[in-house]
């Protein structure tokens, strides 16, 4: 059990940091170009690599706010609730309503409330969620990444030599920016509804409240 409390924490810890040093990365490809950003790294110490980490930890958190009003603000405030409103108008959604009801003597008619509640109650029968959300969250802060490297390579082509290699480079670089921001979109999008839609079927699948759990 402790192991996989570690595992969860390693989990949400990279989903921060990762984004932090990609981000400064970038940046810095921006304002000086690729090769200084590989020799910087190569002549790392430790405490200055100390003091990227925890410079990288701040920025990290900054990228996943950035992800969050960017998907809200474009997409509107429901979409990373997508999952758990497509379960509550399925057929499966009255179960769920009427297990609520026989438990708890009350009707909970709207999704976030039956969620909390479905999620108060199978609490440690779905250990994997807080690793699922902390997989979307790091595939967001990757997508937003890859709309910042238009920056770097923007800068990569402008300081090129030769029609041909500029041409080259935009290519290459366009091509490993639309991937990265096409997987990234697409593990989000399925790594959020794993982290939803299984809370209500968990909920399901549990005894019911005060009665026999085994």
């Amino acid at each position: 059990m402790e192991v996989s409390k570690l595992k969860v924490e390693l989990y949400d810890v990279a989903a921060i940091l990762l984004p932090g040093v990609f981000f400064i990365m970038e940046i810095w490809a921006t304002l000086f170009g690729m090769h200084s950003v590989v020799t910087t790294v190569k002549g790392l110490k430790g405490t200055e690599l100390t003091v990227m980490l925890l410079c990288s930890f701040g920025v990290g958190n900054l990228v996943q706010e950035a992800g969050n009003v960017l998907f809200t603000r474009t997409m509107g405030k429901r979409f990373f609730y997508a999952a758990r409103d497509e379960f509550w108008s399925s057929h499966e959604a009255e179960l769920v309503r009427s297990k609520i009801e026989r438990e708890g003597s009350c009707k909970l008619a709207d999704v976030d409330s039956a969620f909390e509640y479905c999620l108060t109650r199978v609490a440690g029968k779905f250990p994997k969620r807080d690793v699922f959300m902390a997989i979307s969250d790091f595939s967001r802060s990757l997508f937003v990444l890859s709309l910042f490297a238009i920056f770097p390579l923007y800068r990569s082509v402008l300081y090129a030599y030769g029609t041909e290699v500029r041409v080259r480079i935009s290519v290459a670089y366009a091509c490993l920016v639309l991937l990265t921001a096409w997987l990234s979109w697409t593990r989000m999008l399925r790594f959020r509804k794993y982290s939803d839609r299984p809370v209500f079927t968990t909920f399901l699948a549990c005894g019911e409240e005060g009665g026999d759990n085994s």
